[in-house]
């Protein structure tokens, strides 16, 4: 592989950067003087500025080499901005997030003037797709002027599509060999540990399998899934998350929040995002199936039934939607609002993300 990484960029004539530090000497100076240094980039050591992103215009020249950092310097950058600087308590989640936000913005684009190779990708793409999944959960209920889910979204999947498209490369690459192994060989001349608490990792297959429960909506991640190989398509936790797709697509889902049990904090929270417009439809489903002017189904029931936080969570949805719900929710397809909005998303008490540190997410494996 390090004769491939090597000729990587004589092959595609690509720009190398040599910027070793992780904000150019240039934009130090210009922030510095114009007083636009972060409050994150206040430390008691000092100034420590990382590169803010930038966006193109026709008349600047962005491929400059001292303007660019080298795939190291980026690796180092990723690793300070999400193990370090994430660990600060002296600002709002909000504020962090959009730190931490534009700063790997500016990784990315880093990385996409220089080309850099598929391997060097995964690397730091892999723990952005982490870092959007995390920050999707711990934010979704912020005003919008805080936060905003919709760019977020963008933003992860953006990230996750350049991941997969890196690893079908390297899969046509590595063709004929054992493809896992081949790619973990790779990424560990990478200085990726799989292991380590507090270090970054690279997984594939939580990738995969967040590609699909971000887009239960959409087919194309399940026909990606049966045109995986086989080696990757009969890992358990791949598998489950592709049944939860299945069964959405069936209209199965209280099968859906049975086997939501067995995912693990970043897939479920990704799951939990979703929730809302999955028990909008369930309530519906249900509204069609039990319709009756008297008869009801216990409010606990369907609390288990469609992964409601509470009855009264519960009665304040059938409620929002046009049903009757005391004791017990009378379903009834002709008072249910077809129109109504989706509510929100909110936090759901099973979710194991809502204890964990953003370095713990990052660090483990599947």
């Amino acid at each position: 592989m390090s004769q491939k990484l090597n000729s990587y960029n004589e092959d595609k004539l690509c720009i190398v950067g040599t910027c070793p530090d992780m904000c150019p000497f240039e934009e130090v100076t210009l922030r510095e003087e114009e007083k636009l240094v972060h409050v994150l980039e206040v430390t008691g050591e000092g100034y420590k500025l990382v590169k803010s992103y930038s966006r193109s215009a026709a008349s600047a020249n962005m491929a400059v080499p001292r303007l660019l950092r080298s795939y190291p310097v980026l690796y180092d950058t990723v690793q300070y901005l999400l193990l370090k600087v994430s660990k600060r308590t002296d600002v709002k989640m909000s504020v962090m997030y959009d730190f931490l936000n534009d700063r790997l913005r500016a990784v990315r684009q880093d990385m996409t003037i220089q080309r850099l190779p598929e391997e060097e990708c995964l690397v730091l793409l892999e723990p952005m797709i982490r870092f959007y999944v995390y920050y999707a959960y711990r934010l979704c209920d912020y005003p919008l002027n805080e936060y905003d889910p919709v760019l977020n979204k963008k933003y992860l999947l953006e990230c996750i599509k350049w991941f997969l498209s890196c690893c079908d490369n390297i899969d046509r690459d590595n063709a004929g060999t054992d493809d896992v192994d081949s790619l973990v060989e790779d990424l560990s001349k990478l200085n990726v540990s799989n292991q380590k608490h507090g270090e970054l990792s690279c997984d594939r297959i939580l990738v995969e399998s967040l590609y699909i429960l971000c887009n239960l909506d959409d087919i194309h991640p399940l026909y990606r899934y049966l045109n995986l190989s086989k080696q990757i398509k009969r890992v358990s936790i791949l598998k489950l998350t592709y049944n939860i797709a299945v069964a959405n697509l069936h209209g199965n889902y209280i099968r859906m929040w049975k086997l939501a049990k067995r995912l693990c904090p970043l897939t479920f929270s990704a799951l939990c995002l979703y929730l809302p417009k999955l028990q909008k439809r369930s309530l519906q489903v249900l509204s069609n199936a039990y319709n009756s002017k008297q008869l009801t189904v216990p409010v606990k029931v369907v609390q288990q039934w469609l992964m409601f936080n509470s009855e009264e969570e519960v009665r304040a949805a059938c409620t929002y939607y046009g049903l009757k719900a005391t004791d017990g929710v009378n379903f009834n397809k002709n008072s249910f609002k077809l129109d109504a909005n989706e509510l929100p998303p909110r936090k759901h008490y099973q979710a194991k993300i809502l204890h964990l540190k953003l370095e713990d997410v990052l660090s483990y494996t599947l």
